[in-house]
């Protein structure tokens, strides 16, 4: 009795895990090209930022070319 219980609850686990799988949406072409347009917009912005407004937001001017020569498809913001 116990081992089918054991089985009933990994079985019980496996479908959750299934389900959860299922709901999380597949990313099209076409938004992931819109984000790789978007993430070359926001670090052509990021350049041309004043030093002054540079230190206000905490990032240095290496940072920032540091970031603006990142190809476009470079996004780890997008595997969350």
């Amino acid at each position: 009795m116990e081992r089918s219980l054991h089985c009933l609850q990994n079985q019980r686990l496996q479908n959750q895990q299934c389900q959860s799988a299922e709901k999380q949406p597949s990313i099209t072409w076409r938004e992931r090209i819109y984000r790789w347009y978007q993430l070359r917009r926001e670090r052509d912005s990021l350049r041309h930022l004043s030093d002054d407004m540079l230190k206000d937001i905490g990032i240095s001017r290496d940072d920032v070319q540091r970031e603006s020569r990142r190809p476009f498809w470079d996004d780890h913001g997008w595997r969350r």
